[in-house]
């Protein structure tokens, strides 16, 4: 279920990319494993969580963010960007289970939206808890979804 939490300001280490739904998967697999590659090479060892950040989406194409949380004193470098999210009201939504099943919790993060009677001040966070290289039982996959407010 939906609900109102306060972000605190985090910060991430991302590469950008424009992905169809289908292309995603392939795109994360490519993402991902290159950001932890670069912060390792940069002797990184303050890394949180896997994230994406979708700037804008439509029926066919998204713009996205997708790399890996830092701590205040990590300075990207190289192909990676720093990417700095304000704190402030979100709204949160726990999803767990397979990927392919978070548009349906994505939904209802919008509907509670509406329903508040809130906007958007940007797009929707996915915050991946649980590596699926650890935990090979998909219904056990946590993933936040977070969408900042006005």
């Amino acid at each position: 279920m939906p609900e109102i939490v306060q972000l605190a300001a985090r910060r991430a280490a991302v590469m950008h990319a424009e992905a169809s739904t289908e292309e995603l998967p392939a795109t994360f697999a490519r993402i991902f494993p290159a950001v932890h590659a670069a912060l390792t090479e940069q002797g990184v060892t303050d890394m949180g969580h896997v994230i994406a950040v979708y700037h804008s989406m439509d029926a066919n194409q998204m713009t996205l963010s997708a790399g890996i949380e830092i701590g205040d004193g990590v300075e990207p470098s190289g192909e990676l960007e720093l990417l700095e999210m304000p704190a402030g009201d979100a709204v949160k939504a726990d999803h767990f289970g397979p990927y392919e099943e978070l548009g349906k919790t994505h939904e209802q993060v919008w509907q509670y939206v509406q329903e508040i009677g809130r906007m958007p001040s940007g797009g929707p966070i996915e915050r991946y808890i649980t590596d699926p290289g650890a935990e090979p039982d998909t219904s056990k996959w946590h993933t936040e979804i977070l969408l900042p407010l006005q």
